[in-house]
């Protein structure tokens, strides 16, 4: 070739180029009353310059770049295709930084676009393919829509139990409320986001608790006959205690929640946050301005056939819908609830020491009969423990029972039984609650060393799949080929690795649901060939992992891999597991290049020179930049496509380098090596300093994620592992054990921290042990509700409904205990 012929090294070209284009600074030069500055030009301001330049000379004769290089402009070769909906496309992702919001950016970054439309050309149209702030705003919305709907229906019920001027005065406790805790919130550096408002949602029914007892009984001395100010008075401070202790027993039910650790912790910190805030907030407004209010405003009821207001003729509706609740219906109601009650009772008779004996003996059965259940079902099978443990139920209740109690031993039996059901033929457990999300992901990793070019063929065969289906829930399809959405392969080139994004249309227009076509889009691209497929939802809530997660750890990367292999042979027949993959990378296809030192030595090179010299040859070097204005380009050396496209070419490939004594020699690359095919070292995780590899799978939809774990545990009982070696669950498994040690921990600290509350409240242990197990008892309300709607019991979102149940059951009981008790 032309180097050769002219003995011209790579060297010498980028010295050259490195060495001509450049302008230098030489100083200044007072003349008479002038200071003049020299400066040396010689930037390349035209392409024909840089041909143009002197490499060497030979023989007395210039050798040009031109006689030896064509110089022409050019891309760097490409690293990555996209296309949206079939058609070419350049792809911007951008995220935002943590702490900001998403909505503003969304919104600045539409301005721009906007702006800069008119500036494309005709032909070039610029197009927002996926949008998270539109999912946002529209989440907020519709909890907005909700937050509004429940202040409605709470408003409404207010009207109808307790009439039209005493509704209001207890429901202007809601805004109120919340305005003072909005105001907190934003002290505390609480922005307004989906978690917030949930939590808002779940508040809005206890607001008003404590401003319906305020209420009423500042009323119940107004009928007494005490003037309006005694009657404010009287009326806060008969019910003070008891409606701060109610109060307080909820907030300590979520206080524990506060501490929740991890980054599901990070996630649901908000919701205890905002309902603590919100109930102290709502105390404040029942104990301060609902009784001055109410001291300013209150009247009696009057019936009388004066001449009515427009207000009186608007309200009368409501007035009517209220007689007919508070006069008709609910006198039946309670006449039927004193029967039921009356008959739980039993006769009354005066109490001596044997029945308090038998109380205490029967309370004490209680706990006995849960931690016998308890120990039994862990060691039993299901149907055992349950047949063993109703026995049980009924010696405990034949020995200790007596009228009063058999009811107390009726709902617990019937929470063990109803909760044993559930269990048995429910829909299991979950951690996070299954959504119908607006967009899904399908990841494609081929074999380490494919090529971009292929990747965009198979790509190309994924985007013709999904358009066959004729979905018309599709929205958009945004490929992008040589870019991967796993995080551990950021800012490395991955032309083996793609990812599909597909958009459906919004949730109202969809003819089915997503998860329906997720499925559809699963079975059409499973069996892809020379590729791995992974079909993903975008995730709900915190990132937790799949609902498969094994970490195989070790020592030696390649057993690693042969373990990963074995454990995806063994599960992969687990019904309802689907995308199962690992992360095992056995390294790239490579060419290493062996020198014989000897050899090269002998010709006067090194490892380095010859190094350096494939280098420049394969992937280029650059020797120096080309500006034009304000853009730059790469002024780059190589070999030409057709002579660095190929093992062969290698093969042929010439060493030129200049001997000790200044000679330019030229050696083939063949001569001081050989080329030999391998594989070099692919990616290697570690974990606490151990080799690792990942199994993962996700759970088809109709699955219970925890089935479909439980039954993968089971598949791999007898699976043999070397010694040191291990097999360890992780992911969501990991999250959600941590998520169930933590709220049992939690649940047990709240019932502690409410009993204390309670004991100072009553003075007694035996009533807070009653309020207590009402709370205990109203999970059978929990478990009858999930078998009605068919839902599985959420870990997170039904164990936070329970704890806000059992602040309901808690402040209800405190209230007619200590009425009781007057």
């Amino acid at each position: 070739n032309k180097l050769n012929h002219y003995n011209v090294r790579f060297d010498d070209i980028i010295g050259a180029v490195t060495d001509e284009n450049k302008t230098i600074p030489g100083g200044s030069i007072d003349v008479n009353n002038s200071s003049f500055l020299i400066r040396v030009p010689g930037e390349f301001d035209k392409p024909y310059i840089i041909e143009n330049i002197i490499v060497k000379l030979k023989d007395g004769s210039p050798i040009y770049l031109k006689d030896i290089a064509d110089v022409s402009y050019g891309f760097k070769e490409r690293q990555t295709y996209a296309r949206l909906n079939s058609k070419n496309a350049v792809s911007l992702s951008i995220s935002k930084s943590v702490g900001k919001n998403i909505i503003d950016i969304a919104e600045n970054v539409k301005e721009i676009l906007e702006n800069k439309r008119s500036e494309l050309p005709s032909d070039v149209e610029i197009y927002i393919s996926t949008d998270q702030s539109k999912d946002i705003k529209k989440m907020v919305r519709e909890l907005e829509n909700n937050i509004f709907s429940g202040l409605v229906l709470v408003v409404l019920v207010l009207f109808v139990a307790l009439g039209v001027r005493n509704a209001m005065f207890v429901a202007i406790a809601i805004p109120l409320s919340m305005l003072i805790s909005f105001l907190i919130l934003q002290a505390l550096g609480v922005t307004l986001n989906f978690v917030v408002l949930f939590a808002l949602i779940l508040a809005l029914g206890m607001l008003v608790d404590n401003a319906i007892v305020i209420i009423e009984n500042i009323y119940k001395f107004l009928e007494d006959g005490h003037g309006l100010l005694e009657a404010a008075k009287l009326g806060t401070g008969e019910v003070a205690w008891p409606v701060t202790t109610s109060t307080m027993t909820t907030v300590a039910g979520f206080s524990p929640l506060l501490f929740w650790p991890g980054i599901v912790g990070e996630f649901m910190l908000y919701i205890p946050l905002v309902l603590i805030v919100t109930l102290l907030s709502s105390l404040f407004v029942a104990m301060i301005i609902n009784p001055v209010v109410a001291s300013r405003f209150m009247r009696l009821e009057q019936h009388s056939a004066e001449q009515k207001s427009l207000f009186q003729k608007i309200m009368l509706p409501i007035n009517k819908i209220t007689h007919l609740f508070v006069d008709v219906f609910l006198p039946k109601t309670l006449d039927f609830y004193k029967k039921i009650l009356t008959a739980a009772l039993g006769p009354v008779r005066a109490p001596d020491q044997k029945v308090h004996r038998r109380n205490w003996l029967g309370l004490g059965a209680i706990f006995l009969f849960f931690f016998v259940t308890g120990s039994i079902s862990a060691v039993l099978p299901s149907g055992v423990a349950i047949f063993v443990s109703l026995l049980l139920g009924a010696a405990i209740v034949m020995i200790f029972t007596n009228s009063k109690l058999r009811v107390l031993w009726g709902a617990f039996l019937m929470l063990f039984f109803i909760s044993q059901i559930y269990f048995l033929f429910g829909h299991g457990i979950e951690f996070f609650p299954e959504t119908q999300p607006p967009r899904i992901y399908v990841s494609l990793e081929s074999p380490s060393g494919t090529n971009i070019e292929m990747s965009d063929e198979i790509v190309s065969s994924i985007e013709e799949k999904i358009e066959s289906l004729q979905n018309q829930d599709i929205k958009d399809v945004l490929v992008v080929v040589g870019s991967s959405n796993n995080p551990f392969d950021a800012g490395s080139s991955t032309p083996n690795k793609s990812t599909v994004t597909i958009q459906f249309i919004d949730y109202e227009e969809r003819e089915r649901s997503s998860s329906e076509s997720t499925e559809e889009i699963r079975e059409a691209l499973l069996k892809t060939p020379g590729t791995d497929v992974l079909v993903q939802k975008e995730d709900s809530g915190p990132p937790v992992g799949a609902a498969v997660n094994i970490e195989i750890s070790g020592d030696d990367y390649k057993i690693l891999g042969g373990l990963s292999k074995l454990v995806k042979e063994t599960i992969k027949t687990v019904p309802g597991l689907v995308d199962l993959k690992d992360d095992f990378d056995d390294g790239r296809p490579e060419l290493r290049v062996e020198i014989d030192r000897e050899k090269a030595a002998l010709y006067g090179l090194n490892t380095s020179l010859i190094a350096n010299s494939i280098r420049t040859a394969i992937n280029g070097f650059t020797a120096s930049k080309y500006r034009v204005d304000e853009d730059e380009y790469d002024i780059t050396v190589r070999l030409k496509e057709e002579q660095r496209s190929s093992i062969n070419s290698l093969e042929t490939l010439e060493v030129i380098y200049n001997n000790k004594k200044g000679k330019t020699l030229s050696v083939p690359l063949i001569s001081v090596a050989k080329i030999i095919k391998s594989k070099g070292p692919g990616a290697i995780r570690r974990k606490d300093l151990s080799r690792v590899i990942t199994v993962s799978g996700n759970a088809a939809d109709g699955y219970n994620e925890n089935e479909v774990l439980n039954n993968v545990k089971k598949q791999l009982e007898d699976f043999s592992i070397p010694s040191g070696y291990s097999i360890d669950f992780t992911g969501q498994q990991e999250f959600q054990k941590e998520a169930e040690d933590f709220l049992s921990k939690a649940f047990l600290i709240a019932l502690l921290l409410i009993f204390l509350i309670l004991v100072i409240q009553f003075n007694s242990l035996s009533q807070p042990l009653i309020i207590m197990s009402a709370v205990v008892i109203s999970l059978v309300g929990v478990f009858i509700g999930l078998i009605i709607y068919a839902m599985p019991f959420g870990i997170i979102m039904t164990g936070i409904g329970i704890i806000s149940l059992g602040g309901v059951v808690v402040n209800n009981n405190i209230v007619l205990i200590d009425y009781i008790n007057v």
